[in-house]
């Protein structure tokens, strides 16, 4: 895959998952996805580091 479609996919699901979450709890649901956004593309951005150093090595 490539690594923009990686990141923009982490970053996606992160921000599903904290909207739901908010909805679920009755919360706004502005600050949860900016901070799922957040947190997804780090998630995202550390699984083609990961990716690319596995490729290195090989």
């Amino acid at each position: 895959m490539k690594e923009k479609t990686i990141v923009s996919t982490a970053t996606l699901l992160a921000s599903l998952l904290t909207y739901w979450y908010a909805k679920e709890t009755n919360k706004d649901a502005v600050p949860y996805m900016m901070m799922g956004g957040f947190i997804g593309a780090i998630i995202g951005e550390t699984i083609v580091e990961k990716s690319k150093s596995k490729n290195n090595n090989s």
